[in-house]
């Protein structure tokens, strides 16, 4: 039977190997970038030209804050896990993947000169961290709430 702790146990692994795994992929950023630019030399974009350092840049940034994200995302599910839920950690934990989305837009946007296609996956990552962004308030919310209900007698 499929139970809460063995879900939050399959996140906890998952959120681990995806966290390897850009680590892994980062190494490899280079050749990726590369193969990319020599197969599809000509992208829709505003700028011509070499997408090299342009896509290396925008992939780098975009893994260390996706590595960042990681981090604290695995932090709340171990919050989770321990019944630690409406605490101020754990909106401090939604703070910070959230900017990590919206932050992760930024490089994307710009690469949108280069190849049109980005700023799709810019405003996709803008919604989820303002998606994020309200849902870190409904916790801040909900731990006031908490709060004013641990000191009532």
């Amino acid at each position: 039977m499929w139970t809460q702790d063995k879900s939050l146990n399959l996140s906890i692994l998952l959120v681990r190997i995806l966290f390897i795994l850009i680590i892994i992929l980062a190494c490899c950023v280079p050749i990726m970038v590369h193969w990319y630019d020599i197969t599809y030399p000509n992208g829709i974009g505003m700028i011509d030209g070499s997408i090299f350092l342009p896509l290396s840049i925008c992939l780098y940034l975009t893994a260390i804050c996706g590595e960042i994200c990681l981090y604290h995302l695995g932090k709340l599910l171990e919050n989770i896990k321990n019944s630690i839920v409406f605490k101020k950690t754990n909106c401090q934990h939604l703070r910070v993947i959230s900017w990590c989305c919206i932050l992760t837009a930024i490089p994307f946007f710009v690469f949108g000169f280069w190849r049109s296609l980005s700023f799709i996956v810019a405003l996709a990552a803008g919604f989820f961290g303002l998606i994020l962004r309200v849902l870190k308030n409904v916790f801040v919310g909900a731990v006031e709430l908490q709060e004013e209900n641990d000191y009532t007698i």
